[in-house]
C-alpha cells in the first residue's frame, strides 16, 4: 500500500519491463489557468504518466487539447498517475489523500487508467500462484476460476473508486472516462516466457474479462468507456498490441499507443460539458 504520495513532482523512473514495479509517483503536469478554465484529473498506473514515452504527446496531453478546441475553453491537466500502482493503491489515494480528493471534488473531468498491474497473472500478491519468479509465469496453470476470482476483486475496487469520485464530486456534472486494459503479452520479446504459445488463450481470456468489468463499472456511474483494448489487440482481441508499445518493455505505450488511445477517447465526445 501506499504510504505517502508527492504529487505535481518531476519524472521519476519507471518500473522494469513487464513488472508492476513499485507504487511511487509519476510525472504531473499542472497548467495556470484563470477559473473559467476546464480541469481535467487524470487517475492511474504508469500507462497514464507517459513517463516512458519520452518526447511523446501523451494521450492525456491529446484529450485535453481536444477538449479545448471543442468546447472553448482552456484545459488545465493535473495528472495524478503513480506508476506500478494497482487499483487498490488508487482506491487508498481518493480515500485518503487530502490532495487528491481537492483535485477530484474539483475537476470537470476525470480519466481513469488503472489495470495492467490487477491482472491475474502480473499482480504482486499473485493469485493464481503462477508467477513466483516474475515476469516468468505458468501460463497453462492459470484457470478461468482465478482469473474470475481476481477480476471480481478489481470490479469491487474499481466501483469503491468510482463510488468516491462521485461522493467528492457531489452531484457536479462530471466527464467520466474509463479506458480498457490492453494485452501486452502476446508478441511480447521481452519477458520471459510471453511471446509463448501458451500465453495466448490465459492472456486473452484475462483482459476479455477486466475490459467487460471496466465497462460496466464505468457505465453503472454515468461515465464512459474507452475501449482501447480493441483499437490495440483488434475486433476480437487476438491481434499483438507491439506496434504500439514501446520496444524496451514491450508493456508501456509508444506514440502509435498514445494517439490510439487518445483517438477513441476523443470520439467519445465530452458529455456533459458544453461550451
Amino acid at each position: 500500500m501506499l504510504t505517502a504520495i508527492l504529487l505535481f513532482t518531476s519524472c521519476s523512473s519507471s518500473p522494469p519491463s513487464g513488472s508492476p514495479g513499485n507504487a511511487s509517483p509519476s510525472p504531473s503536469t499542472t497548467d495556470s489557468t484563470s477559473d473559467q478554465a476546464l480541469r481535467l484529473v487524470v487517475l492511474g498506473d504508469s500507462i497514464a504518466s507517459g513517463e516512458t514515452c519520452a518526447g511523446c504527446t501523451t494521450y492525456p496531453e491529446q484529450l485535453a487539447t481536444a477538449m479545448g478546441d471543442s468546447l472553448g475553453l482552456e484545459v488545465e491537466t493535473r495528472n495524478l498517475a503513480v506508476p506500478g500502482a494497482e487499483v487498490a493503491n488508487l482506491l487508498e489515494l481518493v480515500r485518503t489523500d487530502s490532495t487528491v480528493q481537492g483535485s477530484i471534488a474539483q475537476a470537470d473531468a476525470i480519466l481513469v487508467t488503472i489495470g495492467l498491474n490487477d491482472l491475474a497473472f502480473g499482480r504482486l500478491d499473485d493469485p493464481c500462484d503462477v508467477a513466483p519468479h516474475f515476469p516468468r509465469v505458468r501460463w497453462s496453470s492459470i484457470t478461468h476460476a482465478c482469473v474470475d476470482g481476481a477480476t471480481a476483486e478489481y470490479q469491487r475496487d474499481l466501483n469503491a473508486v468510482l463510488d468516491e469520485i462521485g461522493g467528492l464530486r457531489a452531484g457536479e456534472p462530471t466527464m467520466l472516462r474509463v479506458t480498457t486494459v490492453y494485452n501486452a503479452v502476446i508478441g511480447d520479446r521481452v519477458d520471459p516466457t510471453w511471446n509463448s504459445p501458451a500465453a495466448i488463450k490465459p492472456s486473452i481470456y484475462a483482459v476479455d474479462r477486466m475490459a467487460e468489468a471496466q465497462c460496466e463499472v464505468a457505465e453503472s456511474h454515468d461515465g464512459l468507456c474507452a475501449d482501447t483494448y480493441h483499437a490495440l489487440n483488434g475486433k476480437d482481441g487476438s491481434e499483438s498490441a507491439q506496434p504500439f508499445l514501446n520496444p524496451a518493455d514491450a508493456t508501456h505505450l509508444a506514440q502509435p499507443g498514445e494517439d490510439a488511445f487518445a483517438t477513441v477517447l476523443i470520439a467519445l465526445g465530452f458529455a456533459p460539458l458544453h461550451p
